[in-house]
């Protein structure tokens, strides 16, 4: 029999502040020990989370398809790379900016959203991924007189403690990363837990039935799609701070299908699930990139050729027949045989009181 738990009752709170400090013991231990190689890959992770949380808000909860993701985060980045080496900008005035950026060009994407969806919708996000490295190449060409764009090289901060060398800038960069993945994280989840998130469920259900009940749809849809295309941006900026160059195949159309992959990992319309799956899908992936061109038990061709591509590729496939929700539903369904956690009861008074106003309402 499973143990019944009351949402935001003491026991509750009790549970969230052992996952909270398990997850900053564990933060801690590999910034004090962990070497700049590992955090950088966790840097890299995070990255790809906050873009899975970008995806999640459009696709997960407003049900809206998107492939261009990616162009988002290369706006992103380019923005940011060059304000700050050509026109020698502060690199936190660039974040906002890159962001203010992402949200406009979102909403212009977006606005395709108000007459298509469905295959329609990702077909149009798709052409702008696969418009986007060609854009970029032609801003290089033109703009940089170069192949590449450096890259931010961002400093940690002089009250931080930490020097301007590699050990301590990938220390900076990794605690920069979770900082701006629980920002990420806090602004989903504001936003799912409120009227507007609301709002977005009932549109992604369905949209005529949303419509009746008072949501604006054209406001929700291309609202929605720049607040997810500044949260990519958060994610390419970042990469940028990171990154010591970048060119027009740093966000491609691959770099999208990496967001929807580590979103359906995940698992989508949930909001732990972006995270989960992009730290799996991350290090999975750097797991069979590093050690499946030494396996020798695959037949034929398939052992000269891109190993780790084919596995991850298996992997993906039989994960979906496994869990179909994604790592989140699978650990739910199974915590469930031990624990359920159900909603607080409505207070009697407040009960008494919806009465009086329906029974006086027309």
């Amino acid at each position: 029999m499973p143990i019944t738990i009351t949402e935001s009752s003491a026991q509750h709170w009790a549970l969230r502040f052992v996952g909270v400090a398990t997850l900053a013991g564990v933060a801690v231990y590999f910034a004090s020990g962990a070497a700049p190689s590992t955090l950088g890959k966790i840097t890299e992770a995070c990255t790809l989370a906050i873009a899975a949380i970008a995806l999640n808000l459009l696709l997960g909860f407003n049900g809206q398809i998107s492939l261009g993701h990616s162009t988002f985060a290369g706006l992103a980045a380019f923005t940011a790379g060059y304000s700050v080496n050509a026109w020698h900008w502060n690199p936190w005035l660039s974040l906002l900016i890159s962001c203010a950026v992402c949200f406009a060009f979102g909403m212009l994407v977006g606005l395709p959203a108000l007459r298509l969806k469905g295959s329609y919708l990702a077909l149009v996000t798709l052409a702008v991924a696969f418009v986007w490295p060609t854009v970029a190449r032609k801003f290089l060409n033109q703009t940089v007189k170069q192949s590449t764009l450096t890259g931010m090289k961002l400093k940690p901060p002089t009250w931080t403690g930490l020097a301007n060398n590699r050990a301590d800038r990938a220390t900076f960069l990794f605690w920069l990363s979770i900082a701006l993945l629980i920002v990420a994280y806090g602004i989903v989840r504001n936003i799912r837990k409120s009227r507007i998130g609301r709002s977005l469920v009932a549109v992604r259900d369905n949209e005529t039935a949303a419509a009746v009940m008072g949501v604006n749809l054209p406001l929700t849809k291309t609202i929605t799609f720049g607040i997810s295309a500044s949260l990519a941006g958060l994610a390419g900026w970042l990469t940028a701070a990171q990154l010591t160059t970048l060119d027009e195949n740093s966000f491609s159309i691959l770099t999208s299908i990496k967001y929807l992959l580590a979103l359906i990992l995940g698992g989508a319309a949930t909001l732990a699930g972006p995270v989960v799956g992009a730290f799996v899908y991350y290090f999975v992936d750097n797991l069979l990139k590093t050690n499946a061109p030494k396996w020798n038990f695959l037949p034929g061709q398939l052992s000269n050729g891109p190993v780790a591509s084919f596995l991850l590729g298996a992997v993906v496939v039989a994960f979906v027949f496994i869990a179909p929700t994604g790592f989140v539903g699978l650990i739910k369904s199974q915590t469930r045989k031990i624990a359920i956690v159900v909603p607080r009861p409505l207070r009697h008074k407040a009960v008494a009181e919806a009465s009086v106003e329906n029974s006086k309402s027309p």
